[in-house]
This record gives structure tokens, C-alpha cells and sequence, in this order.
């Protein structure tokens, strides 16, 4: 009998209401061929999700035999045979100079790794601190921000000295005993427990050498958020002591000068805010690094660990919030290290090399653009801030199509669709100046995403383009789409849906594998026009004919 995968995830979501519930019979939902095909489903669905592991299979390799690929899946799970592979450690870019290291795992673990989050979320989001705002479902960085901000308020409850505390190394450094000892106080089903041990000492492969992970969650797992909540909510719960008062219990602390507390973590950066003395807050950061130390075995970072007055100023996810007592209110501007951080980015990309289409540069520069503007779009010097960095990106787009159209921005000026915004060949550019003076709406206590009758939803953050490097992410494939698109008059070629003004989709008919290359695979003969519900079903087909 098929498995409803969302009225079993509801089923552990109300489980887990009752504190004194312990999990020991769930290891089975991992190999039910319905839990894993939904699990897969997600991993495709990912951004990266076509980039290989050490074993160098991509997704479409996996999807070449999937039927056989899911079913020995869910044998190895079964008989607990299943071992994840190291994962592929490489390196991205972080600012203009900075990498900062991603483990790729392979796609089998990837697709396991899912399948283990979405039996763990349900469970864990119960006993998750509302005050935990990264990596959780229906939560935003904005939350977190508004959150801090009310607490800042002058007309509100003021608290103006800030204690702005990073853990160094955290997610290299989650001590696995510990992890342990956590997790066995909520999950006693011992298989789900060896499970997560195997991914915990999966290990890093890079440059051809193995190292052993003796610390830190599974590197670039889909599961290693989650678990660092796990083992962050310890402090989550412990500071609850100082923050989770009546309103009695903080009016006696307020009459005895020893102040009030807000928390708000969002990852592993979090910050609390007292309107208590300056000795009161530097007392609290030292209490803070004990029991980091003692009973996490984590250490705060000095270089990112502070202690700022509102008043002067202090930077929380990407925002500098500062109080203006004059008015009342609370400033949230865009840093200028982040605006020339984009600046730069842009840049890059419209450097040099010209053997990119016109149409995937744009939609490239353009996701870039907007997805910085959707993350600032609350910042109160947004509007001058989207001017200036939407002028400077059109200056620099419109010099690149120039010289990859080898002529003058005067004579390009004539070949474009239009230049406000900056249209051609059925790409526009978004105008991010519009999009400024967004209100942002007051934070609020979050229901659990998994109970009945809740929708779970996921913030999207800005990322890093993946054709930023100057290549399209599949060679012609954005001329290739659209003149499929235009051969078949913007209409769904199974159902006749209009497919302008809607998500259109184009599909291949026959695999990459039926090719010699990504390339080949583009040719018009090759590719339909399918409005997004029948390119599911044609999809679906494809998968069951495998099976």
C-alpha cells in the first residue's frame, strides 16, 4: 500500500508534542519506496544537484537506471549495508579574493541524506527554540531581523546593548559524542542512530587524499543544517533562563537592576540583547563562552564576537541596524562592502569572455541582480542603494554586449528591445529600483510547519551563479530553448496550453545519453514545448518506463 509521505511526516510532528515520547521504531520509513522517491524528487529539484561526487555519477546518470538505483537503495538501507562515500571537498569563491570550502556529497547519499531529513524535521521542530530563526522551514533571515529590531525599539522594550557572538568553526567543529548523547534523548531507534554516526565519519576526500572527520556535521549534506540546530538548540534551551520570563519575573529583575534579555540565533550567529548595564552584558558574554566550552566543546570567535550599543551601530545577516533615537526608529541598511561585493561580481562576469549568448549573460547577471535586491529589498536605503547598483549593472552589461556584438553602445542602443529596462532577444531586465521601500512585516510566533493544515515553505537566498564563471550551464541551451519556444508558437505541444505569461518548460525527448554530448542534445529536432504539467507527467513516464 502506497505511503502518504505528508500524513506520516504530520503523524511524527504530533508525536513529538509529547516531551517525554522517544522515536524507536522509525529507521523502516527510510527504505519505503514512496519516502524515497520523494526524497529523490527533492534532491533533483536542488540547485547543484547535476554536480557529481567522488564517484563521479551525476544525477543523470542516476536517473539513466533509477528504478535499479532507488531499489538498491532501499535494499542497503534495509539490510543496513549502506555506507556513504567521503565527500568531494572544493572550493568557491567568497568575495573578491576569499574561498570558503563545499563538500559535495555523492548523489546516492544525497538522496538518503533527504530521506533521513524529512523523517528527523518533523520530530526536532517541536522541540526547536522559536527564537532559532537558520535553516528552518517557514523562517527567514528577516525574521530574525525583525525580530532583533523590535527588541531595540526605543518606544518598545529597549534594549540597547547588543552581545553579537559567532562560534568559531562551527560546523567543523560539532563535537560527534556530543551529538550523540543529544539526539539518543529524542531517538532510541539504535539503526537511525548508526546511520547518522556513518555520515558523521563519512569523511573529506580532496585532491585525490582521504581525511578523516573526527569533528563537525557531514560536510555539504543536505541533513548538516539540521543537526547543527540540533546541537545548537543545547544553548537555545539554556538561555531560556534569562529570556523565557513572565512578566512578573522581569518586572522584579528590571526593580533589582539586573535587566532583561532577548535571544535571536540564526545559525551559528546569534545575538542577545539586555537593557541592563554594560557590566551586565560583558558578565553574560563570559557565561555565554563557558558553557560553549563545557558542555558543547565550542569556542566563541574573537575576531567575530562584540559587544555594540544600538545607538552606535551593529551588523546582524548582512544588515547594518543602528537606533535613531531623534525619530524612534530603527535604521537597516545595505553595508558597503556588500554593494561592492555585487559590484564586483557583475564585473567579473562581463569581463572578458564573449562566447556566452546574449540571452543566458543576461538571465545570468540578471538572477545575480535579483536575488541580491529580493535580500535588501527591506533596507530603508534601498531605493538610492538599488539606483546606483542598477545603473552601474546596465553600464557594464550594455559595454559586454557591445563588444560580443562588435559594435558601438550607440549602434547597440538601436539592436536592443528596449533600454529601460534593457530588453533583447526575450530576456528584461529586471529593474531593481522598483523594487525598493518594501515594508517589512513584524516578526511572529511560528507554528509547526509540519502539523495539520501547515504549509512548509524554505527562504531562498541569494547564490552564487552558477554561469557567472562566463559559461552557460548547458552549452546554446538558452538559444536552443527559446527557438523551440518560438518554433512552437509559446504553446504546450501535449495539451495546447498559451504558454506565454506562464512557466514555460522545454523537454528532451531523448536523454543526454542518447548523445554525445549536452550540445548535440540541443538540436530542434530533439526538444518540445510543454506547459509544466505535462512536462511533469512526460517526466513521470520516463521514470516508470525505467523502473
Amino acid at each position: 500500500m502506497p505511503m502518504n509521505v505528508d500524513k506520516m511526516q504530520t503523524k511524527l510532528a504530533s508525536w513529538s508534542q509529547d516531551q517525554d515520547f522517544r522515536f524507536d521504531d522509525i529507521y523502516n520509513l527510510l527504505y519505503d519506496e514512496d519516502w524515497l522517491r520523494r526524497a529523490y524528487s527533492s534532491v533533483k529539484s536542488n540547485s547543484g544537484a547535476r554536480t557529481a561526487g567522488i564517484d563521479g555519477q551525476t544525477m543523470q546518470d542516476f536517473e539513466e537506471d533509477l528504478g535499479e538505483n532507488l531499489d538498491s537503495l532501499t535494499k542497503e538501507l534495509k539490510s543496513q549495508s549502506f555506507d556513504p562515500k567521503p565527500v568531494r571537498r572544493t572550493y568557491i569563491p567568497k568575495g573578491d579574493e576569499e574561498e570558503r570550502p563545499l563538500g559535495i556529497p555523492t548523489i546516492k547519499d544525497r538522496v538518503v541524506q533527504e530521506a533521513l531529513r524529512m523523517v528527523l524535521e518533523p520530530i526536532y521542530e517541536t522541540d526547536f527554540s522559536d527564537d532559532s530563526f537558520g535553516f528552518r522551514p517557514n523562517r527567514s533571515t528577516h525574521d530574525a531581523i525583525m525580530s532583533v529590531r523590535n527588541s531595540i525599539l526605543p518606544a518598545g522594550t529597549y534594549k540597547p546593548w547588543v552581545l553579537d557572538l559567532d562560534v568559531k568553526g562551527y560546523f567543523d567543529n560539532v563535537d560527534h559524542q556530543n551529538l550523540e548523547q543529544i539526539i539518543q534523548n529524542r531517538i532510541t531507534d539504535q539503526k537511525m542512530r548508526d546511520l547518522i554516526w556513518k555520515f558523521l565519519k563519512a569523511g573529506i576526500m580532496e585532491d585525490g587524499e582521504y581525511r578523516h572527520s573526527m569533528l563537525g556535521t557531514p560536510q555539504g549534506g543536505i541533513v548538516s543544517p539540521l543537526l547543527a540546530n540540533v546541537y545548537l538548540n543545547e544553548l537555545d534551551q539554556w538561555v531560556k533562563q534569562w529570556t523565557d520570563l513572565t512578566l512578573r519575573e522581569k518586572t522584579k529583575r528590571r526593580n533589582a537592576g539586573k535587566g532583561n534579555w532577548h535571544y535571536v540565533r540564526y545559525a551559528d550567529d546569534f545575538l542577545l540583547l539586555t537593557d541592563g548595564t554594560k557590566g551586565k552584558a560583558e558578565k553574560m558574554m563570559r557565561r555565554v563562552e563557558d558553557f560553549l566550552d563545557e558542555e558543547l566543546n565550542l569556542m566563541l570567535s574573537d575576531e567575530k564576537s562584540e559587544l555594540n550599543h544600538a545607538e552606535d551601530g551593529f551588523s546582524f545577516l548582512g544588515y547594518d541596524l543602528k537606533v535613531k533615537t531623534e525619530s524612534g526608529g530603527v535604521q537597516r541598511t545595505v553595508p558597503k562592502e556588500a554593494q561592492r561585493d555585487t559590484a564586483s561580481k557583475i564585473r567579473k562576469a562581463t569581463d572578458g569572455n564573449t562566447d556566452v549568448s546574449i540571452r543566458a549573460k543576461m538571465k545570468a547577471v540578471d538572477a545575480v541582480l535579483r536575488g541580491w535586491a529580493n535580500y535588501y529589498k527591506y533596507a530603508t536605503d534601498a531605493g538610492s542603494v538599488f539606483h546606483g547598483i542598477q545603473w552601474k549593472t546596465w553600464h557594464m552589461l550594455t559595454h559586454w554586449m557591445a563588444e560580443k556584438l562588435k559594435c558601438s553602445r550607440n549602434e547597440l542602443g538601436r539592436k536592443l528591445d528596449s533600454t529601460d529596462p534593457i530588453s533583447m532577444n526575450g530576456v528584461t531586465m529586471t529593474k531593481i529600483a522598483e523594487m525598493s521601500a518594501i515594508r517589512s512585516k513584524s516578526h511572529r510566533r511560528h507554528d509547526h510547519p509540519y502539523l495539520e493544515g501547515k504549509n512548509t515553505g524554505w527562504e531562498s537566498l541569494p547564490q552564487e551563479n552558477p554561469w557567472l564563471a562566463n559559461k552557460e550551464e548547458r552549452t546554446g541551451w538558452s538559444d536552443a530553448r527559446w527557438k523551440t519556444l518560438e518554433r512552437d508558437n509559446w504553446t504546450c505541444q501535449e495539451c495546447g496550453t498559451n504558454l506565454e505569461g506562464r512557466a514555460a518548460h522545454v523537454h528532451h525527448n531523448k536523454t543526454y545519453s542518447g548523445y554525445q554530448g549536452p550540445e548535440e542534445s540541443n538540436k530542434q529536432e530533439n526538444l518540445v514545448s510543454l506547459c509544466k504539467r505535462c512536462h511533469q507527467q512526460v517526466e513521470l513516464n520516463r521514470e516508470y518506463a525505467h523502473r
